[in-house]
Order: C-alpha cells, then sequence, then structure tokens
C-alpha cells in the first residue's frame, strides 16, 4: 500500500493544480475564506502552513502581511509554490509536517492545516501529536484552522463510490473510494491521451477517517479553545484560538 507522499510524488503531483483549477481562483476562495474566519484583522507575524503544496493558503497569508512558513512532503508541488511566491514573504520547507517545530523559530499567530493534509497521517496518534505541537506552537490569542473531508458520517455505496474529479479534452481524472473501519482507500485513476491513444495510470493511498468531534476534544487538551465548528463548502471547518 502506498504512502500519502509515495501517491503524490509518483502520481498526483503531476495533475494536483490542474484538478484543483486556476490557480488564482483557489487563492481568492481562500482570501474570501480568511476574511470570512477574522485572520486578516489579526495582528501579524508568523504563519504556518502545514501541507502547503502549491500554495493556496500560503500565498494569501503572505499577501495579508503574514511571515509564512510552507511545510509539504511533496517536493514537486512546493517548487510550483516557489516560482508563485515572487517577492512574498514565503519560507519553503520540504519535510513531513510533524516535524514543523523544528522550523518555528517564535509563536505563530496563525497556523493553518487544509484541504485533506490531516487525512494523510498515518494514524490517529499522529494526529494527536500534531495538534499537540501546534497547541506549543500558538501565540496566546493566536489560531488554528483546520479543514478535512467528513469520511465518518456517510459511507457511499454502489456507483456513488466513484467520483468524476475533472476531465478535458486530453486528461481525465476520476476518483474510487474503497471504505474500511478507519481508513478510506482511495483509488485516483488518470486517464492522459498520447496521440490517439489512452492511457490509464492508477495509483491508490489511504486517508485516516477522522471524527471532527473528536478532533475538537484533542484540541482542547491541547489548551486550544474551539470558536467555530461547521461544513463549508462539503468541507469540515475547524478554528481553534489558543488560550
Amino acid at each position: 500500500m502506498n504512502t500519502a507522499k509515495d501517491h503524490y510524488d509518483q502520481h498526483l503531483a503531476a495533475v494536483y493544480s490542474w484538478m484543483a483549477g486556476a490557480p488564482e481562483a483557489a487563492i481568492q476562495r481562500n482570501h474570501d475564506l480568511f476574511h470570512q474566519l477574522g485572520i486578516d484583522s489579526m495582528p501579524r507575524g508568523l504563519a504556518i502552513d502545514l501541507g502547503a503544496g502549491s500554495g493556496s493558503q500560503s500565498i494569501p497569508l503572505a499577501e495579508l502581511g503574514f511571515s509564512v512558513v510552507a511545510v509539504d512532503f511533496c517536493e514537486a508541488l512546493l517548487s510550483e509554490l516557489n516560482n508563485r511566491a515572487n517577492h512574498l514573504s514565503i519560507r519553503i520547507i520540504h519535510d513531513n509536517i510533524l516535524n514543523f517545530l523544528n522550523y518555528a523559530e517564535e509563536q505563530a499567530q496563525v497556523i493553518v492545516c487544509m484541504g485533506d493534509t490531516l487525512t494523510h497521517l498515518e494514524s490517529l496518534s499522529s494526529v494527536q501529536s500534531l495538534l499537540t505541537s501546534v497547541g506549543n506552537a500558538l501565540a496566546i490569542h493566536g489560531k488554528f484552522v483546520l479543514t478535512f473531508r467528513d469520511y465518518v458520517s456517510t459511507k457511499p455505496r454502489g456507483a456513488k463510490r466513484f467520483i468524476p474529479v475533472r476531465s478535458d479534452e486530453s486528461t481525465i481524472l476520476t476518483c474510487f473510494l474503497d471504505y474500511h473501519e478507519d481508513v478510506v482507500e482511495v483509488y485516483d485513476l488518470l486517464h492522459r491521451k498520447d496521440g490517439d491513444q489512452w492511457e490509464l495510470k492508477v495509483s491508490s493511498y489511504p486517508k485516516l477517517r477522522i471524527d471532527s468531534n473528536w478532533v475538537c476534544v484533542q484540541l482542547q487538551k491541547a489548551g486550544l479553545e474551539v470558536v467555530r465548528h461547521e461544513m463549508i463548502n462539503g468541507i469540515m471547518c475547524i478554528v481553534a484560538q489558543k488560550i
């Protein structure tokens, strides 16, 4: 079974930005979300982006005036971020997000862990470790923004487990979900056209099934107060503040 890092390095990174749509649109969506969550009214300082990818969180945070540490395990996506960063204050770190405290030279005003990054961790104990580190890294009144997909409350069956992600004249990406007790095995079926022929490449990796209520309990144990816990556009969003 592939790890999440294997899957991204060998399969998904090549089409990840294409899959997500126009980078400018993703950046603007997060600008809007950070405004909605009050991040744009916080004191400026250090922001840490856990699972930074190609920059859809790091870039708007830097544009808001934060000094960003962007951590991700995928070198190809970080290269895209580097190409987009231009003059922005973004320090790019190629490492596992569990090691982010090694790069936090001061307490952070904001930490974000968005997309489906949290579900890429190997176990719930790894999630607990990360959330404890977040609690240690945040400044008093600092905020943690966490988003992830809810693989717990619903369990699609039959054809509903096939999800068309995106397609154009030369590329088709379809996702298939295979549910197990603790994880969802995610299969990415990538069709790419080579001349007149279509070629299929398939890879899979596990995502944790994480209960958002359990996450809220772990955040409280880490010294954080949950101030927002809701579903936004099909994605679970939790905001917690250091008390």
